[in-house]
């Protein structure tokens, strides 16, 4: 289990890498200029939280990996918390995003459905850790 946790920790990073691509991908600049510059200024804000967000669980996992994967109370409680928010970012993904119109080409397409089955891995691993579950990977 610690070892899928840091994958766990490796995979949110790399989740950072497409966040990165958002701003060119969806013309933020152009997009976004039409809003009241408190809105433009509140949208980047809001969007540096969940970025220092993820960075946070990306490092609190490594830094505890084995607590979690022992099922200390509090790395469960962590655990818990970093499941359901990313259980509530594929939640949001399908009953409220509609990203076909910006999936234009096949490399939109595959980044698309590679950060889905991510979000589905970051859930099951959390989940799996904060239920205390044996999952063994032999390499």
């Amino acid at each position: 289990m610690k070892t899928l946790l840091l994958i766990a920790a490796v995979l949110q990073l790399s989740v950072l890498i497409a966040s990165a691509q958002v701003p060119r991908v969806l013309d933020w600049r152009k997009n976004l200029g039409t809003l009241h510059p408190f809105l433009q200024r509140l949208f980047w804000v809001y969007g540096v939280f969940i970025v220092l967000t993820i960075i946070a669980f990306a490092l609190l996992t490594f830094a505890h990996a084995g607590a979690m994967a022992e099922g200390e109370p509090v790395a469960r409680s962590l655990c818990i918390f970093i499941a359901v928010f990313w259980a509530i970012r594929l939640f949001v993904q399908f009953a409220v995003f509609d990203a076909r119109p910006f999936l234009t080409n096949w490399c939109y397409k595959a980044g698309y459905h590679g950060l889905t089955v991510v979000f589905i891995g970051l859930v099951a691993i959390y989940t799996a850790a904060a239920l205390h579950l044996e999952w063994r990977i032999t390499l």
